[in-house]
């Protein structure tokens, strides 16, 4: 009994002269050129937050309220997935999804084969995924 109180009395010492070498003050000095790189880099970051991806386009023509009813019928279909609508002149264009691979788009795209008559998987800048 007494041999296992003094080996637990040495190991309180030995952790407690660890804890107190870990826990010493570390100052950090910065140079201003390096904070202003750090702080364009976070700044393009943000700007620029895409991906090379996928996405299903669902809809290709010159006229807007079949685009707009497209992209309707879709997110009632799907509300969870993102529909855009881009205007290239003179057609508008309903793509859905933010896919990373070809692989997962084809499994929206199977679903839609049924609701959508022409429609094909194009690669595309997709959103980054949200947190």
């Amino acid at each position: 009994m007494n041999n296992w109180f003094s080996k637990f009395i040495c190991f309180l010492f030995f952790a407690l002269l660890i804890q107190r070498g870990i826990a010493q003050q570390v100052e950090i000095i910065s140079e201003p050129v390096l904070d202003s790189i750090v702080e364009a880099t976070a700044r393009e970051n943000k700007e620029n937050a895409f991906l090379q991806g996928y996405r299903i386009q669902i809809h290709f023509g010159s006229d807007r309220k079949s685009a707009l009813d497209a992209k309707t019928k879709f997110l009632q279909l799907f509300p969870e997935t993102e529909a855009y609508l881009i205007y290239q002149q003179p057609y508008f264009k309903v793509r859905v999804g933010d896919y990373r691979t070809r692989y997962e788009a084809q499994a929206t795209y199977k679903k839609l084969i049924s609701e959508f008559e022409k429609m094909f998987i194009v690669p595309d800048r997709i959103n980054l995924p949200k947190l």
